[in-house]
């Protein structure tokens, strides 16, 4: 494990996950609600159509900020920017209750390892696991449509855990082909 695995994100790692966090922001809101009516009146559907690109752009923001702190940071930004858009539910402050509870499984699971595979498999079960978790906030909340998503829990859990999966891995190629090559890479992730 790299040095840098154990210490906290910093002003400079701050910008660039809000960089990242943006670019998914506009993704998530673009590609996936442009589509969304084309696709069902099942909640959440929508995100399928996005999430691949978005789970590749998410793995490169956590995994190009090795540090502590990163994930959740992303997560919470990119939650907070969705509060006023139909992203994850209705508009509403829950929303960042939703990207806390995702940012901090994620980090849990970096704790105890920040091997490669482990963010490959950190991202599918973040994606998986925004189902449920968007589930409990829209029961709490009393939003519309959670009889409708109650039924389709595991199999929405599924699509987005393989989604995530997939998507993680196509970012880990393009940094393994591409960005690991970059010296302004090899900094931010500590090598230099």
């Amino acid at each position: 494990m790299p040095a840098t695995a154990t210490k906290w994100i910093n002003r400079k790692d701050s910008v660039f996950i809000a960089i990242v966090a943006g670019l998914s922001f506009i993704l998530e809101n673009s590609l996936g609600l442009i589509l969304f009516p084309l696709a069902s009146s099942v909640p959440l559907i929508g995100g399928t159509l996005s999430a691949i690109p978005d789970a590749t752009i998410i793995f490169l923001g956590a995994y190009l900020v090795p540090r502590r702190g990163a994930v959740l940071l992303f997560s919470t930004l990119l939650l907070t920017l969705s509060i006023v858009t139909p992203s994850f539910g209705p508009p509403g402050f829950y929303k960042v209750f939703i990207g806390v509870a995702l940012g901090g499984v994620f980090e849990l699971v970096l704790l105890f390892n920040r091997s490669t595979g482990v963010y490959i498999v950190a991202t599918g079960l973040a994606f998986s696991l925004s189902v449920p978790v968007v589930f409990l906030v829209w029961t709490y909340m009393g939003l519309p449509s959670v009889a409708l998503l109650k039924t389709r829990l595991p199999l929405l859990m599924a699509i987005y855990f393989v989604e995530g999966l997939i998507g993680a891995l196509i970012g880990n190629f393009i940094y393994k082909t591409r960005l690991s090559k970059m010296v302004a890479v090899q900094r931010m992730r500590g090598a230099l």
